[in-house]
């Protein structure tokens, strides 16, 4: 029997350029699609101060879930 479906990850790492934000996001898209690619998900990009915000907000670009 398969594992249950309970877990979720979150990451926030800071310090990083647009392009390098950019690079992690389009990374972590394609990770996402490879690994659980019936899964759900969101994701978003920054200014760390905003970060807060973010995580409670709806501005999120969502993670295509196919299947």
């Amino acid at each position: 029997m398969a594992g249950k479906k309970d877990n979720a990850v979150i990451a926030v790492i800071g310090d990083l350029t647009d392009k390098q934000a950019a690079q992690i996001t389009k990374e972590i898209m394609i990770a996402k699609q490879k690994y659980a690619p019936t899964g759900r998900g969101t994701i978003a990009c920054g200014k760390k101060s905003d970060v807060g915000g973010m995580l409670q907000a709806g501005n999120r670009k969502q993670l295509e879930r196919r299947g």
